[in-house]
């Protein structure tokens, strides 16, 4: 190999090195400055933090004491957030790239449906709830949990904890936050449940 071939290598790789590091140094200022903002909002507003994720794209809180979940993201530097109430969630499902391997619905219809006497929450919507259990010798590139808000126009959440280029085995991503998120949603429909059957 000649000189000018390993200083073109040389150079090619100090250019990706540089653009890497680019990268995640403005992901990390990217998640200081939500978190900043998500910080002063809590204060402003008085939310009880019983629970609380703090992701590179979106965060989340549990408020036990108000019943609800507060969920953040900055878009043109500006803090948007949506407040559910606890008795809103209506689903919750656990995906590993875009399968659902775990969910838990609520029985009753939505409200939509109720409204409009019909049946749509069936079709396309609700997933029935599921479990199955993935080896640990799995992989995963996608980590997720995805949420069915019950509004008079149902809301669909996304929310990607892991997400990879490279596969991971499953056995280092299962036992993560999401895992307690998505027992924590569990819990919560089961509650709110049982408090409407009363």
């Amino acid at each position: 190999m000649d000189m000018s071939m390993f200083i073109t290598f040389f150079t090619f790789a100090l250019f990706c090195f540089t653009f890497v590091f680019w990268l995640k140094q403005n992901e990390r200022k990217y998640k200081y400055t939500k978190a900043k903002m998500v910080d002063l909002f809590i204060k402003r507003n008085n939310i009880h933090v019983t629970n609380i994720f703090v992701g590179s794209y979106f965060d989340l809180v549990n408020d036990k004491r108000n019943k609800c979940i507060w969920f953040f993201y900055v878009q043109k530097q500006t803090l948007q957030y949506k407040q559910i109430p606890y008795a809103n969630i209506h689903q919750i499902e656990y995906k590993i790239d875009g399968v659902t391997i775990q969910s838990v619905v609520k029985s009753r219809k939505l409200k939509r449906d109720l409204l409009l006497n019909s049946d749509f929450s069936n079709k396309n919507i609700v997933v029935e709830n599921k479990h199955i259990i993935p080896e640990d010798t799995f992989r995963v590139k996608e980590v997720m949990l995805t949420i069915l808000i019950d509004e008079l126009k149902p809301v669909t959440l996304d929310l990607i904890f892991i997400s990879s280029h490279l596969p991971i085995e499953w056995k280092n991503v299962k036992n993560t936050e999401v895992k307690e998120w998505y027992y924590i949603f569990t819990e919560i429909i089961k509650r709110e449940e049982h408090l409407e059957a009363t």
